[in-house]
């Protein structure tokens, strides 16, 4: 079994921020958060955060970007269709139906594309659109607790991802892939 990491592995760059600016986009009275959402943005990548301290964070902004459910459902759809094409082919390729897709990305984020990622196993963040927050944040060590929880102590083959946040499933898996800018690199 292999497991994929999605943003900057599966889809070029990361979704939910690419995502928070399609909103803002569509929103731009709410252009006065993006230096709170960037700083978010590189505090995760840079890893100076806990998984409880990254949603403490996510959800001082996510109220006010997920205020309107159908609103928010309806943007997604046309994310995915301006964006579909970040998706790596070559990534793709690897992915088979009894893998798994484990992400920091909210379930309602990749539900529409869910059919063109070749596996119906996901274990992503979890949000409230009814109440605009993000409830569970599936980051960190929070994936090996999911997966196994989920699971079982099955180990995964070959683990793909692009973060160094991902240290817990690195030690998880018997191999690991980085990803950089769409190439791959065995390191583990």
């Amino acid at each position: 079994m292999q497991a994929f990491d999605f943003d900057n592995t599966i889809y070029k760059g990361e979704s939910a921020f690419d995502f928070a600016l399609f909103v803002l986009k569509k929103r731009k009275r709410l252009l006065r958060y993006l230096p709170g959402i960037v700083k978010i943005l590189l505090d995760y990548k840079a890893c100076r955060m806990s998984s409880d301290e990254y949603l403490e964070r996510l959800n001082k902004y996510a109220p006010i970007f997920l205020e309107n459910k159908e609103f928010i459902q309806k943007l997604v759809v046309e994310f995915w269709k301006k964006n579909e094409h970040k998706l790596y082919p070559h990534i793709l390729e690897k992915i088979t139906p009894e893998d798994f897709i484990i992400t920091s990305s909210p379930y309602f984020l990749l539900e529409p594309i869910m059919e063109k990622l070749n596996t119906t196993h996901f274990i992503c963040s979890e949000a409230n659109l009814d109440e605009g927050k993000m409830t569970y944040l599936n980051f960190k060590e929070n994936k090996v607790k999911k997966f196994v929880e989920k699971i079982g102590k099955k180990k995964i083959t070959n683990f793909y991802t692009d973060s160094y946040n991902d240290k817990p499933m690195m030690d998880y898996a018997e191999h690991v892939f980085l990803i950089t800018k769409g190439k791959i690199e065995k390191i583990k």
